[in-house]
């Protein structure tokens, strides 16, 4: 009784979601939107109820029928009443879980947790002594064998799973289920989509091992042998009194756990024998025995039988056994008839099988053709009686209710909601009551009277043909969702006069004998009543029909393009014929094309891009201004996943850029930033800005969808919100954001990193960048040692929140790793100088050549400043200590990038105060972007070859089963410096399980070269890796420079030991966990020097949250944001309690 993906929803399905095999299934039309389906619906009783669980009992007597309720206070009566109704199982439903498709009322609103209407239910059944009859299960994101434990101690021998498996095959929780656009191929029905999904059985079973397995080991502490003995005991749970919180500790749960057993002594409490229900007394079991040999030789059998009206459901058990044997097409029409005789009582005919035929003489209570499912009713007066057939009831409310197929005569008027949900039957009435053809979805109906008010409410399929002589039928429709007119197809017009036909010849009407006797005087009076949304698949089905038939009988001479398309005569034919190219080739073809050409034919002359197929249309051709921004509106956001392909951004040629220090690629343009964002999916779950995407939590699809929309300054502001420098992340992250994405798990990405360095650098092209400084100042001051990312980030969000705020740096220019750290052609020094700049105006303080803790006195700086950030970076670099170490020609990879860049800046390389690489074997030792940065510096220089020694195996082309999304994927790739070498030498540098055995030492004390062994990696007994040593594959390269990039060990010691701050094992700054104040009272530690070597996008992620830890310091509380932009909530308890507990974000 709680239909839908939420308890208490409708299960509405829209109409693009209404596939064939759906529409097929559900027996409607594809493309029309679904109501939940038969029998969710028209249960208003609890004695209503009893009769569908008595009808589906009849329909499948082997199957348990099950009712599913909603977990809200009172479910336990409820439940009784279901249990008295003869159900065998009842699912209480928690108000957790469902797809995510439904309202978000629903989601939020909808029903209680499955714990209270469980111990309710189990409780009240108990207590009624009618546990033993009914199984009782329960359902809400069950997730582990302990949550199963909970609820079979609470009174469930059965769980629900849904969530948990689904995740086991591959869902996401994407959360978009109603958009038929799931990426992972599960809640879909387009087979592109479909054709992704790549669950295994064997996923789901192990899922169920682990649950099952944890699930026993609970049972064995609590010293339980079976499910039976377990079921129940809520004596066996206990309240964890330490997780409660001021709002919950007057919270008395001791009426959920109180045992059901000592209420009711004696009682059953789990299912020890089914329900009994007496199908053994029923007149189906005379008609199954009657009707032997047409179940077993497909003979005719005709029946006769007086009924009265607590003979229930007649046919249906028979119906049960014709499908059983010969399937859904069931056996030839009219070959088992029984004539009953009297008045029938509920559900005859219900889910009536073809081939089977009940002709009534007599009258019918409720329900009668519920399900019909192909069989034939007929139903008239006694023949004796003299009254007026169509003047009277003779048949009850809620015919034909969720028929699929058959047809039904019934001479008489029909009571209430006649042929409700109706899917596929033909039905003939002489009149109806109130609600007449509600929900339905197929068939035709044809109604010889009057109606009732509310006729076709929520019909969305079928058509109904109603007699109106007295004209009063239009002001009783519900014109929500159909139309009326008159019937005037001929097609039409045969089939409305062959049902009356069928009509009088099966019940002897005479209405329906006066109406074809009059038929064409009449034929204006007949209301057809058609669904809009019906009425325009069918025309739709009608127009792509005709098409077919007029290209089958036209022969193509040009199968891609249409005659109008294409100008024969032209001499441009050979490049209509062409096949087309890919968007991303088209867009770069237009952009560089040199030159437009004029073309000629005999009739017109052509304006068209050189490399573009000839077109018949001069406005077509020409690529003017408005066409060009006319074009990206068409784009389709919803599946633009599925349409368009990922463009990364332009880099220059490896050849041609090796020659200069500019940076490697240019940005994509709009139109081309407007295709990426049109592939965002939008995930309702977005992996992007989660633990394993971005470390700031930049809310990407926001600003995604407000560059589709060319609201570039709302972009702006919404990524300025998380992430203070952007335009460092969009040159040189790696984008772990990108590797989260879910368009990644089986389609490239999206190209995250191109679209947010778009965003900022639109934003200092349309002057939006501009210094803000804060309008009123607190008068604290703050000094910041180190200048990177984390420095910075702490130092502008500081200053955002009124502190003055003083970065110290050692180096001779402001901005640590992004200056000296990463080169010019990666991150151009304008830029950190342009955001450096903008810092300085809003009122930040920079001081270069300030080597604090030791040029400088630590000491002085803290006493000048009420908060200290130590955000120094992990620069102690990792050695090889190897033989011949100390010869000249070995650098660490910094110092070689830092001297480069510092002569870079002071005198394009003029000075000579740089590491030259030209003209020498160089050698690069480790890999990672610090190792790739030396390679492309070498290269500029000119370097004669350039090998990269790696000691780990080749990662691999595709993410191992070790390596699952949404983790970032450990997979081979080439970047820029990989490319560069290939460009110019034609192989990779890259040398892999290689080991360096010592360096060889020339007479003048450089190194010539090195020695070196293959190595071969292994995993022992205990899954451990382990290096060997491969015997014979001993090799020298020779290098008159070795660079090493072997990574940092941590923070250099000097202003460590000078502050006398805790250092952990690794010799990081130690903090408390989530925390960033160190062991001395108002000093802070933000970036690689307390988390150790990392991103640039953790350091802005450090500098963020030391900043607002700095200023609840200085301020005792704080409103600048951590991750995502939210802000740090404080809350204070009660006032009645001591403690205040405070909640960050």
């Amino acid at each position: 009784m709680a239909q839908g993906a939420k308890p208490g929803e409708g299960g509405e399905l829209p109409g693009h979601k209404v596939s064939a095999s759906i529409a097929r299934t559900r027996h409607s039309t594809a493309g029309v939107g679904l109501i939940s389906p038969p029998p969710h619906h028209d249960i208003y009783s609890i004695e209503d109820l009893k009769q569908l669980i008595y009808d589906l009992k009849c329909s499948n007597p082997r199957a348990r029928v099950s009712v599913k309720l909603v977990s809200e206070v009172g479910v336990g009566i409820v439940a009784s009443g279901v249990a008295k109704a003869k159900a065998d199982h009842i699912l209480i439903s928690g108000h957790d879980g469902g797809t995510g498709a439904s309202s978000w009322t629903g989601i939020k609103y909808a029903g209680l947790p499955w714990e209270l209407g469980l111990a309710e239910t189990h409780q009240t059944l108990v207590l009624n002594d009618l546990r033993g009859r009914v199984t009782v299960q329960t359902d809400g994101q069950i997730r582990t064998g302990r949550d199963v434990a909970i609820a079979c101690l609470l009174g469930a021998e059965e769980w629900g799973f849904a969530t948990t498996p689904l995740i086991a095959m591959g869902c996401i929780m994407m959360k978009k289920c109603h958009l038929n656009t799931c990426p992972v191929g599960i809640a879909t029905q387009d087979p592109e989509l479909r054709a992704k999904f790549a669950g295994q059985p064997e996923q789901v079973i192990n899922f169920f091992y682990y649950v099952a397995e944890e699930l026993r080991g609970i049972m064995a502490k609590l010293g339980i042998r079976t499910i039976n003995e377990m079921v129940g005991r809520s004596d066996l749970l206990r309240v964890d009194e330490s997780l409660r919180t001021p709002k919950t500790r007057h919270l008395d749960l001791s009426a959920i756990l109180k045992p059901a057993h000592q209420m009711r002594p004696g009682a059953a409490t789990y299912r020890i024998r089914p329900q009994d229900h007496k199908l053994y007394i029923r007149l189906d079991n005379k008609f199954v025995d009657e009707s032997e040999l047409a179940l077993t030789k497909g003979l005719p059998v005709h029946i006769d039988c007086e009924v009265v009206n607590t003979d229930r459901a007649l046919g249906t058990t028979l119906s049960y056994k014709v499908s059983k044997l010969y399937g859904e097409e069931g056996l030839p029409k009219d070959t088992i008839h029984i004539n009953m005789y009297g008045s029938a009582g509920q559900s005859c005919g219900a889910f009536l099988a073809p081939g089977i035929t009940i002709e009534l003489e007599g009258d019918a209570n409720d329900y009668v053709g519920k399900g019909l499912s192909g069989g034939r009713l007929i139903v008239y007066p006694p023949k004796s009686s003299r009254f007026k057939a169509e003047e009277n009831i003779i048949v009850g409310n809620v015919c034909l209710y969720g028929a699929t197929s058959g047809e039904a005569f019934i001479r008489g008027v029909a009571a209430e909601r006649f042929s409700v949900r109706n899917s596929g039957a033909k039905a003939v009435v002489e009149g109806t009551g109130d609600h007449g053809c509600e929900y339905m979805t197929g068939g035709r109906v044809v109604v010889l009277g009057t109606t009732g008010r509310n006729f076709a409410a929520g019909m969305s399929g079928g058509i109904a043909y109603v007699l109106d002589t007295a004209h009063t039928f239009a002001s009783k429709v519900n014109m929500g969702m159909v139309e009326l007119g008159t019937v005037e197809d001929p097609r039409e017009i045969a089939e409305l006069r062959s049902l009356i036909e069928d009509h009088r010849h099966y019940t002897g009407s005479e209405v329906a004998t006066r109406v074809l006797h009059d038929f064409h005087r009449l034929l204006p009076s007949f209301v057809r009543v058609m669904p809009l949304d019906y009425k325009r698949v069918l025309e739709e089905d009608a127009s792509k029909a005709r098409e077919l038939r007029q290209r089958q009988s036209v022969i193509d001479l040009i199968p891609s393009r249409t005659a109008s398309q294409v100008n024969l005569a032209s001499e441009g034919i050979q490049e209509a014929l062409a096949p087309r190219e890919s968007l991303a080739n088209t867009i770069s073809g237009i952009r560089d094309a040199p030159h437009y050409t004029r073309s000629s034919s005999s009739s017109s002359a052509i304006v068209t891009p050189s490399n573009e197929p000839t077109v018949g249309d001069v406005e077509d051709a020409m690529a003017d201004d408005v066409a060009s921004r006319e074009r990206p509106k068409k784009l389709d956001k919803l599946r633009g996943f599925m349409k368009y392909k990922r463009l990364g951004e332009h880099y220059r040629p490896a050849r041609r850029r090796v020659k200069d220090w500019n940076e490697l690629s240019s940005r994509l343009d709009d139109y081309e930033l407007k295709h990426q964002t049109a592939r965002c999916m939008d995930c309702g779950i977005p992996f992007c800005q989660s633990d394993n995407g971005c470390p700031i939590s930049n809310v990407i699809p926001q600003w995604n969808n407000l560059v589709f929309k060319d609201q570039w300054k709302d972009a702006l502001h919404r990524l300025l919100m998380t992430n203070n420098f952007p335009e460092f992340t969009g040159r040189v992250c790696p984008a772990p954001c990108e590797g989260a994405c879910v368009l990644g798990i089986n389609e490239a990405a999206v190209g995250i990193k191109s679209i947010e360095c778009a965003i900022i650098d639109k934003g200092f092209e349309m002057g939006w960048m501009v210094p803000n400084p804060p309008m009123n100042r607190t008068g604290k001051r703050v000094a910041i040692i180190g200048s990177g990312p984390a420095g910075l980030a702490a130092a502008d969000q500081l200053n955002k929140a009124g502190h003055l705020v003083t970065v110290y740096d050692r180096n001779d220019r402001m901005g640590g790793l992004l200056m000296y750290g990463i080169p010019n052609m990666k991150l151009d020094k304008t830029v950190v100088q342009r955001r450096l700049d903008l810092m300085e105006a809003e009122g930040v303080k920079f001081v270069p050549n300030a080597n604090v803790g030791v040029d400088i006195d630590v000491e002085s700086v803290r006493a000048e400043n009420d908060a200290l950030v130590v955000a120094t970076g992990a620069t102690w670099p990792r050695d090889l200590k190897i033989p011949g170490r100390s010869a000249g020609g070995i650098h660490f990879a910094m110092e070689y990038l830092q001297l480069n860049t510092e002569s870079l800046l002071n005198s394009q390389l003029q000075d000579g105060k740089f590491i030259d690489a030209r003209g020498k074997d160089v050698i690069v030792i480790g890999g990672g972007d610090t190792g790739n940065d030396c390679i492309g510096t070498a290269m500029r220089h000119g370097a004669r070859s350039v090998t990269n020694f790696e000691l780990l195996p080749k990662p691999p082309a595709k993410r191992g089963r070790d390596n699952p999304w949404p983790q970032w994927p450990r997979i081979f790739r080439t970047d820029y410096g990989h490319a560069e070498v290939a460009a110019h030498f034609g192989n990779d540098p890259r040398e892999f399980c290689i080991s360096t055995k010592d360096f060889v030492v020339d007479e003048d004390g450089n190194v010539k070269g090195l020695n070196t062994v293959r190595v071969e990696w292994t995993k022992d007994s205990g899954g451990r890796w382990k290096m060997e040593e491969v015997p014979g594959s001993e090799k020298f390269y020779p290098a008159q420079l070795v660079f090493l990039a072997l990574g940092f060990l941590g923070p250099e010691s000097e202003l460590v030991k000078a502050l006398q701050i805790k250092q952990d094992g690794r010799s990081n700054i130690e903090t408390p966990k989530k925390k960033y104040s160190t062991s001395v009272s108002g000093v802070f530690a933000a970036g690689d020097c307390r988390r150790g070597q990392s991103l640039i996008v953790w350091g802005i992620h450090e500098g963020r949250g030391a900043a607002a830890e700095v200023d609840l310091y200085l301020t005792r509380t704080t409103r600048l944001p951590i991750a995502g932009g939210i802000r740090a909530r404080v809350y204070t308890a009660p006032q009645d309690s001591v403690n205040e507990i405070q909640v960050s974000a």
